[in-house]
């Protein structure tokens, strides 16, 4: 049933984005979810721009049975993903003020995202360039979480 509604699309994109929603809906308490939905919109254009700079101007990667759920090539439900991911990593933010700990929790959150990038590779569903490497991903996933981290505590000062 589920092939037939997503068609020549691997079911790994809805069911990753609906793990992630969920997960998203059960750890964040209704008020925080609140306070954190725009900033999870616009972590997750930040995500998706960046996934399309990499995409389709330095062709370091491609998605594999992505269509008909994908816009610039980029399937609709990372955009999902990303959105709940972003929630999930600012909602769980440990509270110190050290930075070095901030830092640190970038640094797992953007490991974690480059281990679920090689599977996405390993499952066929995120093809690499011959010279990129999947440990590459590490870098501009800690950018795309050091922005958020930085819009938030700019909004959390207004």
């Amino acid at each position: 049933m589920l092939q037939e509604i997503i068609g020549d699309s691997s079911p790994v994109y809805p069911i990753w984005a609906t793990i992630m929603m969920v997960l998203s809906l059960i750890l964040v308490n209704k008020k925080d979810y609140q306070y954190l939905l725009p900033l999870g919109l616009l972590g997750a254009i930040i995500a998706s721009l960046i996934a399309m700079i990499s995409n389709h101007i330095i062709n370091a990667w491609r998605y594999v049975e992505a269509e008909p759920f994908s816009i610039l090539g980029i399937p609709i439900f990372i955009f999902i993903a990303w959105f709940a991911a972003i929630i999930i990593f600012l909602w769980a933010l440990p509270k110190e003020n050290q930075t070095w700990i901030h830092y640190l929790y970038i640094s797992l959150f953007s490991l974690f995202g480059a281990a679920i990038d090689g599977l996405f590779h390993n499952l066929g569903i995120r093809s690499y360039a011959n010279w990129y490497r999947g440990w590459i991903w590490f870098f501009p996933l800690y950018l795309i979480f050091w922005i958020n981290y930085r819009i938030f505590l700019f909004r959390k000062k207004y």
